[in-house]
């Protein structure tokens, strides 16, 4: 009876640890299918998107060495094709960017503030200035937290640079820190490369929320 006893507890553990091992592969099993659904980038080279957001950083000037989140417009525009690094990113002149720009701003990155015209209207006038990109900041200069969806203006015409939108408290510092140095330009990489780089070790401007 003993023997029985002990036969009937050796089928029981091994049942019981058995069980317990597919519901360890089932959950194993889940988890990696999660993970690989995300868009999550594993290449050096390659473009990371977060959430529908990419980011940037300023290189110089030191004051305003941060990381940016920006993100690209809904319906019109370009994708990123490579990673431009220390790539001068200027402010547009009218700094609305509706009408023929000032300044030179040929293969550069374009800084134009929201407002007077549509998002299409500011990144046709960048592209026809020979601009390889377009970040628009918000003129809300108290939005330190919500990203808006850039949409076309239907009116039927097309864009082939990049264009972005950037939270109008980020927009407002930059542009009154380059001023207060009497420049109008920055130095970035776009977008930036956050592949193998823990979240939080990126360096946020301390005045936004994300």
């Amino acid at each position: 009876m003993i023997t029985v006893r002990n036969m009937h507890s050796s089928h029981t553990l091994h049942r019981f640890i058995c069980e317990h091992l597919r519901l360890f592969c089932c959950t194993l099993i889940i988890l990696a299918a999660y993970v690989s659904s995300l868009d999550i980038s594993t290449v050096p080279d390659e473009i990371v998107l977060v959430e529908d957001s990419l980011f940037f950083e300023i290189l110089w000037p030191e004051s305003l060495m941060y990381t940016y989140q920006i993100r690209q417009a809904k319906d019109f525009g370009t994708n990123f094709d490579r990673v431009y690094n220390k790539i001068d990113m200027v402010i547009a002149d009218p700094v609305e960017g509706c009408q023929a720009l000032n300044n030179d701003v040929k293969d550069v990155v374009v800084f134009i503030l929201r407002g007077e015209c549509s998002f299409l209207t500011k990144t046709k006038v960048a592209e026809r200035a020979g601009a390889i990109a377009v970040i628009i900041a918000d003129n809300d200069e108290t939005n330190d937290g919500n990203m808006i969806d850039m949409i076309d203006d239907s009116t039927e015409r097309s864009t082939s640079i990049p264009s972005s939108f950037l939270m109008g408290k980020d927009g407002l510092m930059i542009r009154q820190r380059l001023s207060y140095m009497g420049t109008d330009r920055a130095i970035i990489t776009i977008p930036l490369n956050l592949t193998g780089k823990p979240f939080h070790e990126n360096k946020r401007p301390p005045w936004t929320l994300w």
